[in-house]
């Protein structure tokens, strides 16, 4: 039974009662507090589940495998523009395999998120998922331009056959194509493809792999016209780790509210489930001998952080039985049965022996804990290292500085404000905010 604690607060103001450092609490001056906030309390499954003894199913999982021989094949041709786009560390980790997820236990971790401070409220403390993780997990970039443009659909039809040389001859569909359609269209590159008709492969193969991993949504069958626009040009610099942690927080923000028994979560799942894999002893799988990686020679084709979980035992047992259990298992946790720092500390970090680890994890550290809005369109979520500064081997001021995570931007959604498709402009503040954090952490 999730437990609904008093402990589970806002806390406002300067000065602190305790702070948690290497997972010794350590007393300070009082705190001011504050109840969390009312909105997202209304609807939240872990208040409905302890004060009104509701009882839920776990959370359908909108992640999909992003590969499959028999639909879609790898070119080596593609190589050079999808490193030159910053996502070959990503698609090379992500076409080779994906580990058996447990809906009961992100469902279980779900039901601890808060969207007022962006981590997950347990028994140890707060986490959460930070672009530290981001890194060391998918190895996406963090520098560059936030993932955001005007959404307008108008004219998709005709822009997606300059990307792609063609489209979806269905009348009357969402913007995008079936996963079905580019599958079959682009499975395999002609041979004797010209330049021009092996980017068009290479940007349909993307599109299929990111729609399908990093930006997963209820939709399922299709793959939005969106996420193909982001891949207008080869070298457009983008922040692709940012947009992805956005797209995770938002996610966790409104399945953290889901009640309906179909009610389901996307994103990134992948980084989700290795995060809390490598630092919670809940739900972690037993983990299976990995085949070799072949790296082609190429140090950005190296493996992840993730790769220690490359092939893990599937989830087996009844539903609801592992979901009350994992449930149990989160209440139980102290500090010290938290692996903090799961990375490595100090002049350790990242110092692993089973396999060569992609340069790109550890390329951007001096990011890592930048106090900054993460921009995907229309999200706009803000990064709140400083609540979980234990992540980092640092002490961790109580209360941590306050940073509000604003309702209105979360009540922002691409289908219901229709009538908002210029995300640059209506999101212009937190894009200069964005570059202004960016340009300091980059000079210091």
């Amino acid at each position: 039974m999730l437990r609904w604690r008093a402990s589970t607060v806002r806390v406002e103001g300067r000065g602190a009662e305790a702070g948690v450092h290497q997972g010794v609490l350590c007393y300070r001056r009082p705190a001011r507090m504050a109840l969390l906030e009312a909105h997202y309390d209304q609807n939240h499954r872990g208040r409905l589940m302890a004060e009104e003894k509701k009882v839920f199913t776990p959370l359908r999982l909108r992640s999909h495998e992003a590969h499959d021989e028999e639909k879609m094949e790898y070119d080596d041709r593609y190589t050079e523009y999808i490193e030159r786009i910053g996502l070959l560390p990503f698609i090379t980790l992500v076409t080779r395999s994906t580990p058996a997820m447990n809906p009961c236990a992100i469902t279980a971790l779900v039901d601890r998120w808060r969207p007022e401070t962006h981590t997950f409220h347990l028994g140890c403390g707060e986490m959460t998922v930070t672009l530290q993780d981001v890194s060391m997990i998918l190895a996406l970039p963090i520098s560059g331009a936030p993932l955001c443009f005007s959404t307008n659909s108008k004219g998709w039809r005709d822009s997606m056959r300059s990307l792609l040389g063609c489209a979806p001859l269905v009348k009357d569909m969402p913007a995008g194509a079936p996963y079905t359609w580019i599958s079959l269209r682009y499975k395999r590159c002609p041979e004797l493809a010209t330049k021009e008709v092996v980017q068009q492969y290479a940007r349909a193969y993307v599109w299929y792999v990111i729609s399908r991993t990093l930006f997963a949504d209820s939709g399922g069958r299709n793959a939005p016209w969106m996420w193909l626009k982001a891949l207008t040009s080869w070298d457009s610099k983008i922040s692709w780790g940012t947009a992805a942690l956005a797209y995770l927080y938002r996610q966790l923000d409104e399945a953290c509210r889901r009640s309906d028994p179909q009610a389901c979560i996307g994103g990134p799942l992948l980084l989700l489930s290795v995060w809390m894999w490598t630092r919670l002893p809940v739900g972690r799988p037993d983990v299976l001998p990995y085949d070799d990686w072949d790296e082609y020679g190429m140090r950005q084709c190296r493996p992840t952080w993730a790769f220690f979980y490359d092939k893990v035992e599937p989830y087996v047992g009844k539903t609801k039985t592992m979901y009350k259990y994992y449930s149990n298992e989160f209440d139980s946790l102290t500090p010290g049965m938290v692996n903090w720092e799961p990375y490595g500390k100090a002049e350790n970090f990242a110092r692993i022996y089973e396999f060569d680890l992609n340069p790109q994890c550890t390329a951007e550290a001096h990011l890592w804990r930048m106090q900054c809005p993460l921009i995907c369109l229309y999200d706009v979520e803000y990064h709140l290292p400083q609540r979980v500064m234990t992540q980092f081997g640092l002490f961790q001021e109580t209360p941590p500085e306050w940073k509000d995570t604003s309702i209105d931007l979360h009540t922002l959604d691409r289908m219901q404000q229709k009538t908002i498709t210029n995300w640059t402009d209506h999101h212009s503040k937190y894009i200069t905010e964005w570059w202004e954090v960016l340009r300091k952490a980059e000079k210091t």
